[in-house]
């Protein structure tokens, strides 16, 4: 037998006269049959929203709706795609069946709004349903010509009985909540901003430390160096999209200097463009579409609001712009300041007037200075939590009360007496 060399094998015996083109081929050490390997990698499944967004009429659809509101693209697809299931149809099929036959697409939709009501389906939702619909049809040119009615269209079941916190409860709220929530809490109660202004819907715009112009980091402290500290809302996540700014309360900016410096503490560098309110980094994750955006989408700052209130609490967490608008109302009617002023804090554009003076790009010192001084006379019933904890300082809010509406003579006989009791304090010290 000849003696042979072993090579690139781990059988020490090998012969000659082996044949091994039977398992090997002519290329080097590639297989001849088919080596089945399994692995631990799931393969990725497409969502349902991928799935829809494959038809290109759909895409296109879904990209320009976006262009104006990413949010109303989400909703009004979701709102199509379930309107298509439970007729067994897809979106192509539904605008086929519109170009060839008007009549049969709008006798649907109308039996659509029968169903729907006999479902107890809120009225708002039903509107909703038949405009995505009525949007997807537009896209092919198709316009219902017919006037589809809802029954109640303004009804709003899930309003009906909600009110408005009270000192009591907006204290409660800001004893449950983390450092994080109070700060989310503070800014839609105490400066009547919208959730997707701290954060956009996919979380990839939103408040930044730029737009806190009375917000500075002096020697590694976060310090506010005006009061009431303004906020500027950008155009970019403006639900109106025009520029606008507004104040909020001491209270507030204490809550937001308290997180702004915990989040310094903790090593995260702050500057200009970081969010106001951020992500956990303590909790980074790169998993899934998870890219660790640097702001908190909308949907986890409702969550967080919500997850406050709850169980105490069964509010949305709108109620908290509902509190700081009914209490500009009152402060209108205190005379502590005005109805466009109050506009244009939260957010609206406001009359014709208010398109030649609050309504500019830049505003003058003058009229901002006046805003400053008008807000801080309603801060007072914005922070109508610290007087419910505080007997003394709402005593003082009293007394400054009376003093305002008191008459020359009513003014010099409380002069006379504050400078009795000061005499006589003066003389307790002497003996």
């Amino acid at each position: 037998m000849e003696i042979i060399k072993r090579v690139n094998t781990t059988n020490p015996l090998s012969f000659v006269d082996e044949v091994r083109t039977s398992v090997r081929s002519d290329v080097g050490k590639q297989l001849t049959y088919k080596k089945t390997q399994t692995t631990t990698a799931k393969k990725h499944n497409r969502s349902r929203k991928e799935r829809i967004l494959a038809n290109p009429d759909v895409k296109r659809w879904y990209d320009n709706l976006a262009r104006g509101s990413p949010i109303t693209a989400e909703v009004r697809l979701r709102r199509l795609d379930k309107f298509c299931k439970l007729h067994d149809l897809t979106p192509a099929q539904l605008s086929e069946l519109a170009m060839k036959d008007l009549r049969a697409i709008t006798d649907l939709l109308e039996d659509h709004i029968t169903w729907m009501e006999e479902e107890n389906y809120a009225p708002g939702y039903i509107e909703d349903v038949i405009k995505s619909v009525k949007s997807w049809l537009r896209h092919f040119d198709v316009e219902i010509k017919r006037k589809l009615k809802v029954t109640n269209p303004d009804f709003t079941p899930t309003l009906q009985n909600e009110r408005v916190p009270n000192a009591e409860e907006i204290s409660e709220i800001f004893n449950r909540a983390t450092l994080r929530s109070s700060v989310s809490i503070s800014l839609m109660s105490k400066a009547g901003l919208r959730p997707e202004v701290m954060g956009n819907y996919n979380g990839t715009d939103g408040l930044c430390l730029k737009d806190l112009p009375d917000i500075v980091i002096h020697q590694g402290v976060v310090k506010c160096i005006s009061t009431p500290s303004r906020i500027i809302v950008r155009r970019e996540i403006s639900k109106a999209r025009h520029q606008y700014f507004t104040f909020c309360t001491q209270s507030a900016t204490k809550k937001l200097v308290a997180y702004l410096n915990d989040r310094l503490a903790s090593g995260e560098p702050l500057h200009g463009d970081s969010p106001v309110i951020a992500p956990d980094y303590k909790y980074k994750t790169n998993r899934g579409k998870n890219q660790n955006k640097p702001f908190l989408p909308t949907s986890q700052i409702c969550k967080e609001i919500r997850n406050t209130f709850r169980p105490r609490f069964q509010w949305r967490p709108y109620v908290l712009r509902a509190y700081y608008r009914t209490q500009l109302i009152i402060a209108e009617a205190q005379g502590k300041t005005s109805h466009s002023f109050a506009s244009f804090w939260f957010g609206h554009k406001g009359d014709m007037s208010a398109r030649y003076s609050t309504n500019k790009g830049i505003l003058p010192e003058s009229l901002i200075k006046e805003m400053r001084e008008s807000f801080q006379r309603s801060e007072k019933l914005l922070d109508q939590e610290l007087s419910h904890e505080d007997p003394t300082l709402k005593q003082k809010e009293e007394l400054s009360d009376t003093i305002q509406k008191a008459t020359p003579e009513e003014l010099g006989k409380m002069l006379e007496m504050f400078q009795t009791m000061n005499i006589g304090k003066i003389n307790q010290v002497r003996e």
